[in-house]
């Protein structure tokens, strides 16, 4: 089948204006003189054979006296003989692709660098591509209209015509960034493959070219995490909070595991230094107020774990501890009831009634523990003599407790062998291990 021939006509519709001259009434010697596209040669950029007046090099004639001409290829072929370094990549412009060079290009000669249709390359680009127009905040190169910077015009190897992997394109400005990946143990996973995961690469309505705000922002890779915050019984606020993942999560890179910010006994002492409302008229006591200069740390709090007990995004049960613990002085006794507690001491505490090793909180071989915690009516819950997380005392026994409105004394005293408590619950008791103490019944 003969090739489609492609006369001056198609030329006139792809490039508005670029022909549109009186013809002259009789055969040219050349074609740019008064009559016919005199103004080729007075653009500021001519393109080389118009330069060289070598008009054959891209157009045959069709007939000299109609002045009608047809180009020596097809229009992408023809660009190609001399431009053939800009169709190496494999993924190709859809303009260049379609053989539609003039669409951006003036095939004779511009006032615009690169034979440009528009004044600009990003004028060129939103002519197509409207990215952005309404957000408002913009990506750097996208404000100083320099489309470029990220782009190939022509053709690249990598998606969106990205000028390397997109990977090392937002590296090789956000150098900081990249830096955090080089030093920082935890990276966060999407850094590492595709940063247009979470950032608009033009712009968006959210600062740092987000493509929406912290949790929304978060939630469809994290789903996990978003059922725990939002159904979760007992919730920690600031989790659903707009931006409040951010305010314990780096979004890229951390020195500590989960991309924390800080250690986690510094990241929740950043909040939990004062006092904290969970409601109307509900507050919790400063946990550094707790700790600070407290002589006996609970364990969890001295290897500086708050996650032994808590759950940082939200828990079924109280305080958004791990597991259950009763919130109350008194409580019926399960093992179920202390599973928290249970998770680091043996339940055997409880379970036992006599015993010589299980614990020193004991008169002779009975266990106090058990005395105390193992009721079904009215049993003391470990609160009732213990501070949760430091005291002064030995054992963390407190030195008062929390009973409605009063502050029930616990007046621990400590000996050798045993102790002894005059607390506001009843009256004076010791204890000895060695010696146990005779109490008669009344």
């Amino acid at each position: 089948m003969e090739k489609p021939r492609y006369v001056l006509v198609i030329f006139l519709m792809v490039v508005p204006g670029v022909f549109a001259v009186e013809k002259p009434t009789s055969p040219q010697q050349t074609c740019v003189t008064s009559q016919c596209h005199a103004d080729y040669s007075k653009k500021r950029y001519v393109h080389g054979p118009v330069g060289l007046g070598d008009c054959e090099v891209c157009h045959e004639t069709v007939d000299e006296k109609k002045h009608t001409w047809q180009l020596t290829v097809e229009q992408n072929e023809l660009c190609e003989n001399c431009h053939s370094d800009q169709t190496t990549g494999k993924n190709l412009h859809k303009a260049l692709d379609m053989g539609a060079c003039t669409q951006c290009h003036n095939p004779h000669s511009s006032d615009n660098k690169f034979f440009l249709v528009e004044p600009t390359v990003a004028q060129l680009c939103q002519n197509c591509h409207q990215v952005a127009e309404d957000a408002k905040f913009l990506h750097g190169p996208v404000a100083a209209k320099e489309c470029t910077i990220c782009h190939e015009p022509h053709s690249s190897d990598y998606e969106n015509l990205s000028v390397m992997a997109p990977s090392e394109l937002c590296f090789s400005c956000h150098l900081v960034t990249k830096n955090e990946l080089t030093k920082f143990e935890f990276v966060h996973e999407p850094v590492e493959k595709q940063c247009v995961s979470c950032h608009d690469a033009h712009g968006a309505d959210n600062s740092i070219l987000l493509k929406a705000q912290a949790p929304e922002l978060c939630y469809p890779c994290h789903e996990d995490i978003k059922e725990v915050a939002e159904n979760s019984k007992y919730r920690h606020s600031v989790v659903t909070e707009q931006g409040g993942c951010l305010k314990c999560h780096t979004p890229h890179a951390s020195t500590v595991e989960y991309e924390l910010r800080a250690d986690p006994m510094t990241l929740c002492t950043s909040c939990h230094n004062k006092p904290v409302g969970i409601g109307k008229d509900k507050v919790i006591e400063s946990f550094t107020d707790q700790i600070n200069g407290k002589k006996f740390l609970h364990g969890p709090v001295a290897q500086k774990n708050c996650e032994g007990c808590h759950i940082s995004h939200g828990s079924e049960y109280f305080r958004l501890l791990t597991e259950e613990y009763p919130p109350q002085f008194y409580a019926p006794f399960s093992t179920d009831n202390y599973k928290l507690c249970f998770s680091c001491h043996p339940e055997s505490l409880v379970l036992t009634k006599q015993t010589s090793e299980l614990t020193d909180f004991r008169n002779g071989d009975l266990s106090l523990h058990y005395l105390h915690v193992n009721k079904q009516r009215r049993g003391r819950t470990c609160r009732s003599c213990h501070a949760t997380h430091a005291s002064n005392l030995p054992k963390h026994i407190r030195k008062s407790v929390p009973y409605g409105m009063w502050e029930l004394p616990i007046q621990f005293e400590k000996t050798e062998t045993g102790g002894s408590c005059k607390p506001g619950c009843h009256l004076p008791f010791a204890y000895d291990r060695q010696k146990p103490v005779v109490y008669k019944r009344p």
